[in-house]
């Protein structure tokens, strides 16, 4: 963990103008940068760097009783995979309702969206977890314990106490997710200002899109897990 929290560190100069600059402007952001030569590799970088901050937020919510390597080795692998299919597939859907944009240009907006979005997923997970150590305590005990050995019995057996916690604790992870969420839709009108296409078409786009990925989405998830 401590090698991951150094480079992090020396990159952070680079990365949150570039984080401040995206979040405020996502379509501005990316009309800029899917141009440039070399911003294929910064994409990644920022990326990896959103991958890592994503796991170090979370740091102590591990699934199976995994250490923190094994985890970050894991998912990491699955979310970049993720990340390419998911380009993939968007390419595949906006071909379908007539864009023209090239992979690469879907690559990097895809890389700095997702980057973003893991940003934003940690901080709701921050949420969850600080509102369990800081106000329930017992719920965060339980919580832990049943990520090392989760089971449905467990789950329906547990003190209405614990629950009202993990409850409570829930809808503030939801209200930071569906902030992230909302951003992303708003970030979608990239993806349209690049193929030139109507909002119609980019409507098309996004329900193919979803249409098809969450099944992929689903099976990575279980691979994780």
């Amino acid at each position: 963990m401590k090698e991951v929290l150094e480079k992090i560190l020396l990159y952070l100069p680079v990365y949150i103008p570039d984080l401040v600059r995206i979040i405020s402007g996502p379509k501005r952001f990316v009309a800029e940068h899917i141009k440039r030569k070399g911003e294929l590799v910064k994409a990644f970088t920022f990326f990896g760097v959103s991958l890592s901050i994503f796991f170090l937020l979370q740091a102590d919510i591990t699934v199976g009783g995994r250490d923190f390597k094994t985890d970050f080795a894991i998912h990491g692998i699955l979310h970049l995979l993720s990340a390419a299919i998911f380009t993939v597939i968007l390419r595949i859907s906006w071909k379908i309702v007539g864009g023209k944009a090239d992979y690469q240009g879907f690559l990097i907006a895809t890389l700095y969206y997702v980057g973003v979005l893991f940003v934003g997923i940690a901080i709701a997970a921050l949420c969850f977890t600080g509102i369990l150590r800081m106000f329930y305590p017992d719920s965060y005990t339980w919580f832990i314990q049943y990520l090392k050995a989760p089971n449905i019995p467990s789950a329906n057996n547990a003190d209405p106490r614990i629950l009202q916690g993990i409850l409570v604790a829930f809808m503030g992870f939801l209200t930071v997710a569906l902030l992230t969420l909302g951003w992303g839709f708003v970030g979608w009108g990239a993806y349209r200002e690049m193929n030139k296409l109507s909002r119609s078409h980019s409507c098309a786009a996004l329900i193919l899109t979803i249409l098809i990925f969450l099944p992929v989405s689903a099976g990575l998830f279980l691979a994780g897990w």
